[in-house]
């Protein structure tokens, strides 16, 4: 402890040298020290706390402590998870015992829907999405606690995950009753909505009491429980304001922010130690100004801690927009990383880690999981693999291109996907006419070739509305692949792997009893590996001919780039 002054010392009066000395050293809460973190693992309790008997055959009762950290942990623990970052429901209603919020059905005298395929088709009591959290509250392993003790235990970091907008009460129509995620406050106060989206249930972030009652959420989880931070997600889901009122009306969300780091700043005080604030967001600036975030503000205040990017990425370009905003404080930056997306329900170990390593190659600081639904220990190797980019050297790798997401087409997700690479600059699907023969696109490679050369490399390549007589052909940079034309409908190959969990390991959400069948028809074409280079690749398609009675544009619909290192699981 520093020393203090004889005047300091009157003028605290009755206050504790301790808690003085700490005002000496308030600087370091204004601007806590960002802790180098590898790997950040987002949990979706909600999903544990609905799906959990789902993967417990033998359980007929609400879950037990004991089960419920088995659930959470048994995935990732001894991996290179350093953080959880765990969403304790929608931040609509509380799947813990809350003083802010109410539980999940409160709102409908706790009667829940008769269907058992409730959430998007599986098939689930939704009755459990109260009573898992509320028996463990009950006997005394309320989640949040639950999720600091077992974390710290492990040596884990500890966050809280808060959904700011979360719009899953609205995935069913209005007047859809019962709806346990639908809480009281959105049902008698329908001027906090926003009335022009696609899911009816968005609150709208003008409205001040909108904004302080996720503040009051936001400080309840750390005036009862020891969480090293919080994740702010401003991206579950990204609906805060009226349609084109984004950008005048993003004063209200920095407002909120500073609410929020000065109120946090007041409890890291009295606990003695930070409590740090990451934010989820767009992963490009000029979107993030798009959609009413001022990150350039939240960085120059100091109001934010780390930055985690986007919805799942393939890559990051635009990490330099970010680092160019941070002038006497540099933030760590973790993009995003899904296990499905891009043609993928589930994506094989090969395309996560082509991912992965691109997202290193481009700069992170560190990768952020979300949705990875694990249970069992089955993909611990890959957690290892993909929080060291040295593990994921000379291991077999798909680049895949990201496919777009029609944002335009009004309907459940299009809204909350519009900042986001799918909807502002996917590269597939693209068409192939007589009038426009030629396109280019571009796939990043993350190994260097010259230094690891590969077994070999391929790609697969899917075109929709093919009619015999279709000729095409593709070139790697100034490499022409071969053969030079391709006859599309006579050289279909099946392609892709079924994923066989061992027993008791798999998705939750997906059944257990069959592999995951991840297979299709695609061209394949050899590429010599010495046509490619670390970093950006260009690849041509030229349409020779079309073949006749074709109504509809040859459409490239999926492309990823094959690479067998001669380790790891190799591709059938």
């Amino acid at each position: 402890m520093k020393s203090i002054t004889r005047r300091e010392f009157l003028v605290a009066g009755t206050g504790s040298l301790a808690q003085l000395a700490y005002a000496k050293e308030k600087r370091g809460f204004t601007k806590p020290a960002s802790k180098k973190r590898r790997l950040l693992f987002n949990w979706d309790g909600s999903v544990i706390h609905t799906w959990g008997r789902t993967v417990l055959p033998a359980s007929y009762g609400p879950l037990t402590r004991e089960q419920f950290t088995s659930l959470v942990f048994t995935p990732i623990e001894n991996t290179g998870v350093d953080t959880v970052l765990f969403s304790f429901g929608s931040g609509n209603v509380a799947e813990y015992q809350s003083t802010v919020l109410e539980w999940p059905g409160e709102a409908d005298r706790f009667e829940f829907p008769e269907s058992k395929t409730w959430y998007g088709g599986v098939e689930v009591d939704p009755k459990d999405q109260y009573l898992n959290p509320k028996s463990l509250a009950d006997a005394g392993h309320n989640p949040p606690a639950v999720i600091v003790e077992e974390c710290h235990k492990r040596g884990l970091d500890a966050f809280v995950s808060l959904r700011m907008n979360d719009i899953h009460d609205g995935q069913h129509p209005k007047g859809t009753l019962p709806n346990p995620e639908l809480p009281a406050f959105k049902r008698i106060n329908p001027d906090w909505l926003v009335d022009d989206l696609d899911w009816w249930t968005a609150l709208d972030f003008e409205h001040p009491k909108v904004r302080a009652l996720k503040l009051r959420v936001v400080e309840e989880f750390f005036d009862r429980w020891d969480f090293d931070g919080i994740e702010l997600d401003w991206l579950r889901h990204s609906l805060y304001f009226r349609r084109g009122t984004e950008r005048e009306n993003s004063k209200c969300l920095t407002l909120l922010m500073r609410d929020i780091r000065k109120s946090l700043q007041a409890r890291a005080a009295k606990r003695g130690r930070p409590i740090e604030i990451a934010v989820r967001i767009p992963e490009r600036v000029p979107w993030c100004q798009e959609g009413g975030f001022e990150i350039d503000k939240w960085i120059a205040e100091d109001l934010v801690d780390m930055l985690i990017l986007g919805q799942g990425l393939t890559e990051a370009p635009g990490l330099s927009e970010f680092r160019e905003l941070m002038k006497a404080r540099k933030l760590p930056i973790y993009p995003s990383l899904f296990c499905y997306g891009n043609g993928y329900r589930i994506s094989p170990d090969e395309v996560i880690r082509g991912s992965a390593a691109n997202l290193w190659k481009d700069g992170a600081d560190g990768l952020y999981t979300f949705n990875w639904f694990l249970y069992g220990s089955w993909r611990k190797h890959l957690l290892n693999e993909i929080a060291d980019p040295k593990l994921l050297r000379n291991k077999d790798k798909h680049y895949t291109l990201v496919q777009r997401f029609d944002s335009n087409a009004r309907g459940p997700g299009s809204d909350y996907v519009r900042y986001n690479t799918v909807s502002k600059e996917a590269p597939v699907p693209f068409d192939l006419t007589e009038m426009e023969p030629e396109h280019a696109v571009f796939v990043s490679l993350a190994d260097d070739f010259k230094t690891s050369p590969p077994k070999n490399v391929e790609l697969w390549i899917v075109v929709d509305y093919s009619q015999p007589g279709d000729r095409l052909a593709l070139s790697v940079g100034d490499t022409q692949l071969e053969p030079a034309e391709i006859g599309i409908a006579s050289n279909w190959q099946n392609l892709g792997m079924q994923i066989s969990p061992l027993p008791g390991n798999g998705m939750i959400g997906f059944p257990s009893s069959k592999p995951f069948d991840m297979r299709f028809q695609a061209l394949r074409l050899p590429v010599p590996p010495k046509a490619l280079k670390l970093g950006r690749n260009k690849l041509l398609f030229k349409l020779h001919k079309r073949g006749p009675g074709s109504d509809k544009p040859l459409q490239v619909r999926r492309v990823e780039l094959v690479t067998r290192m001669g380790a790891g699981r190799q591709v059938s």
